[in-house]
């Protein structure tokens, strides 16, 4: 190292230590670093959100329709009142009140088939879809009418399997959702169904019904085509942050089912322009059974340098980590799923200028959270929804002594930590097409400052657009309502038009370390969106994104990030 290049140094390390983020210094000038390590775990960790979400058809039962009894005869019969001999799978209440018109009153056949049809029609509502409620022959001179109801009973339950995944186990699969059902229900077919579609390597399944052998029976074959081995995406786009290059490359891949049964190897990298962000990211997941238990084990690799005005600083930082995960699908139907979810990371984070560490830690946290799907519908109209909550808690540990000192008499973020995000995204279908969705993400510090990498990120693509990477507090909030509408479908080539705002904010727990940030820094934008897709065949697309975000209203100080204007473009395809 020559002696400018130690000057250089030493003087960054002051002014890093009296006004970076990290700093234990009580009253702080501009910071000379507005991005970091941390900045760069979370932008990374955002890129892997790029590639568009697969559209896969929703698994549907069989509808069983049975043919309406109609007679000619003018025959009437005085009826009492009904008896329905079978399972009460339903609130007697129910029954009685579908049956209360044809009591009391003169029948003719077809009168008294179409109450036995009222009956079918109610169990098939409960779910029930095979239940079936009809009329044996009696003697009904004294006004009491019997109706039997069949409510359906498993037969054989048999895979038929073109699908990557061993027979076996997708046999293993089905049984073990309709182990215990007394009846036909379609919940537990269609968990069956949804278990058997998120395993990768297998297509979306359907369902033949036949008569049983044995009566009350109906035998059931489930149908796995085969769903795609390898899958993935390859998008370029400028959403990166300005020190370390806007342009950005950002590929994926998935290899399913390699071992037979259902397990993924998966595969990301994101890199900027000259190579001044880069991640890396593997991961291997796997069914832990037939329940819809599953695990997946990862690690990830960041690197950072600082570019433009802080080239000559020599600003460094790497990032790497070890994680796994267990899920497990608590409900799964067409009509609202659930996943209990828990994670431990543990992460090694170092920033350095001049290659002398500032900022050497690590990070061990486990986070538990549950996710709930919903396709519902809101005033009549179709209604889907997604939404996380978690809680996490960790711990911060310097490793140099002198640096876990000066943390401590600055953003004092060493030793435990805990927070909580939510995550809430719903779409409503206005008409055929004009749709709107808002998302909204949370996160609460519940005990002091958070290290720059456990941040809730204010700006950059998934944030308020018009402002950049590197904007982040301990707590923060985003709100994104985006109204859209499809434009007219060109043979293959899909498009959008879209408006949309973004409000949020950020606050320091304890911002007392700083002068650089507000404790509080509130931002908005407002923006105008296209997007497209090219369906080149075997499930591939070309994929098109384009927005303009302009910000309005005050930038709470946050002038270094706010780019007033700024156009978006991400461009690539999936396969």
């Amino acid at each position: 190292m020559n002696f400018r290049r130690l000057l250089l140094s030493c003087a960054a390390a002051k002014a890093l230590l009296l006004a970076a983020p990290q700093a234990f210094a009580q009253s702080a000038p501009t910071p000379v670093l507005p991005y970091n390590v941390g900045a760069a775990v979370r932008e990374a960790d955002d890129a892997r959100q790029a590639p568009p979400p697969r559209e896969r058809a929703a698994p549907t039962l069989p509808q069983l329709a049975e043919p309406r009894f109609t007679l000619a005869s003018k025959e009437t019969l005085f009826v009492k009142h009904f008896i329905v001999e079978g399972p009460l799978l339903v609130e007697e209440s129910e029954l009685r009140e579908i049956l209360a018109p044809y009591e009391g009153r003169k029948l003719t056949l077809g009168d008294i088939y179409g109450a036995a049809d009222k009956v079918t029609l109610l169990y098939r509502a409960k779910g029930y879809f095979v239940a079936k409620a009809y009329l044996p022959a009696q003697d009904a001179r004294s006004g009491s009418l019997k109706i039997k109801l069949v409510a359906g009973k498993y037969g054989s339950v048999l895979v038929k399997n073109s699908s990557a995944v061993d027979t076996g186990f997708l046999q293993n699969v089905v049984d073990t959702a309709l182990e215990d059902q007394t009846f036909i229900h379609k919940d537990a077919l269609e968990r069956a169904l949804l278990l058997v579609s998120g395993l990768p390597g297998a297509g979306v399944p359907r369902i033949v019904v036949s008569p049983g052998k044995a009566q009350e029976t109906s035998d059931f074959q489930f149908e796995a085509p085969e769903g795609k081995r390898i899958e993935g995406y390859l998008l370029g786009d400028n959403f990166g942050s300005p020190y370390t290059g806007r342009d950005r490359l950002n590929g994926g891949f998935n290899i399913n089912s390699p071992l037979g049964f259902g397990d993924r190897l998966t595969g990301s990298a994101i890199v900027s322009e000259r190579a001044a962000l880069a991640n890396g990211r593997i991961a291997y997941s796997f069914p832990l059974g037939p329940d819809g238990l599953r695990a997946e084990i990862g690690a990830y690799r960041t690197t950072y340098a600082l570019g433009g005005a802080y080239k000559d600083l020599d600003a460094t930082g790497s990032a790497y980590a070890v994680t796994g995960t267990l899920s497990y699908a608590l409900i799964r139907q067409r009509e609202e799923s659930v996943s209990l979810w828990a994670n431990f990371t543990h992460k090694w984070l170092n920033d350095k200028i001049a290659d002398t560490s500032t900022a050497n830690r690590n990070i061990a946290l486990g986070t538990l959270g549950v996710t709930r799907d919903t396709a519902q519908a809101l005033f009549g109209l179709p209604l889907a929804t997604s939404s996380t909550l978690s809680f996490t808690s960790g711990y911060v540990n310097y490793l140099d002594v002198t640096q876990k000192v000066q943390n401590r008499a600055g953003a004092d973020t060493v030793g435990n930590f805990y927070r909580i995000n939510l995550s809430v995204n719903a779409t409503i279908a206005l008409d055929e097409k004009l749709s709107l969705s808002t998302n909204l993400r949370a996160q609460k510090a519940l005990y002091g400052n958070l290290d720059t990498s456990e941040q809730f990120s204010l700006g950059g693509f998934w944030g308020v657009r018009s402002f950049d990477e590197g904007l982040a507090g301990d707590s923060g909030y985003i709100v994104t309502p985006e109204l859209k509408y499809a434009l007219p479908q060109i043979e293959n080539y899909r498009h959008a038009l879209g408006v949309f705002t973004d409000i949020g904010g950020v606050w320091l727990e304890n911002g007392s370390y700083t002068t650089t940030q507000r404790s509080y820094t509130g931002v908005n934008d407002v923006g105008v969106g296209y997007y497209a897709t090219y369906d080149i065949g075997g499930g591939s697309l070309l994929v098109l994104k384009a927005q303009a975000a302009h910000t309005y209203g005050t930038n709470s100080g946050a002038t270094a990030y706010d780019r007033h204007t700024k156009g978006l473009l991400q461009v690539g395809f999936t396969f």
